[in-house]
């Protein structure tokens, strides 16, 4: 995909962005993904932090990041000694931004498989319409077969369950006031190995006014990471006792 050369909607007085990501043994990916970030997003648009939160990684990310944070003055980082995987880091991430310091939070992934130019997509459509959420939809998928078998069967048992509206179920890249961040975020707790399929689950329950719109998603530096074949049905039916007890939650609450 070609760099978005335009300038960015300018953001009104006062209003600040935080970029999250979480990062997990990811010493090999994350500086590069960080200095793309800061050249490509925070260069242009001052009121850009991005907020790194590592994970217990054992390869040597935590010394990657300690000397970024060095070089870049607004990149800032939380530590962690234990790993706390992914849905758990996640969530973290969303609720350690304060809606004292931030308007608006917008998520990506460490590895750098998403393009940093798709944030402007996202912020001109939040600065125009004002929805709820803009979020991106990945319209190239470079993944192992079985992988994308994975994503499918997890999007066919989301659209059996919840009215979802949007196409990209899984997807990392949302932007979003940090309130309403904060508001979803907070109640995941049942997932264990996908953190965004439950956010969209509630999203869909909230009725939130989202915005979805396409964007790159690019080969993982390194090789990718994926679950092996061995172990996909554990992770779905993980993932559909996940999406069983939010239904649950839900109906408990509409009968209170």
């Amino acid at each position: 995909m070609k760099a978005n050369n335009r300038q960015p909607e300018p953001a009104e007085a006062g209003e600040r962005i935080a970029l999250i990501m979480p990062v997990y043994n990811e010493a090999d990916t994350i500086e590069n993904t960080v200095r793309e970030i800061e050249e490509k997003v925070v260069s242009k648009m001052q009121n850009v932090d991005v907020w790194v939160f590592e994970d217990g990684s054992t390869d040597g990310t935590k010394e990657v990041i300690k000397k970024l944070k060095k070089e870049f003055a607004g990149l800032h980082a939380q530590m962690t000694p234990t790993r706390k995987g992914y849905p758990k880091a996640m969530r973290e991430a969303f609720l350690n931004i304060k809606s004292n310091d931030y308007d608006y939070i917008v998520a990506v992934d460490s590895d750098g498989q998403y393009e940093p130019d798709d944030f402007f997509k996202l912020w001109s459509i939040m600065q125009r319409d004002c929805p709820d959420i803009v979020m991106g939809r990945r319209m190239t998928r470079r993944e192992p077969p079985y992988r994308r078998m994975l994503s499918r069967g997890l999007q066919l048992l989301e659209r059996v369950m919840f009215p979802v509206k949007i196409k990209d179920v899984t997807s990392v890249m949302r932007l979003m006031k940090v309130d309403l961040a904060h508001e979803i975020a907070g109640d995941i707790k049942y997932s264990p190995y996908n953190f965004w399929l439950e956010f969209t689950a509630r999203m869909s329950l909230n009725d939130d006014d989202v915005v979805e719109i396409p964007i790159a998603y690019r080969d993982r530096a390194g090789g990718s990471r994926v679950y092996s074949v061995k172990k996909m049905p554990k992770v779905i039916m993980s993932e559909f006792r996940a999406l069983r007890a939010v239904r649950k939650e839900q109906a408990k609450s509409k009968a209170a």
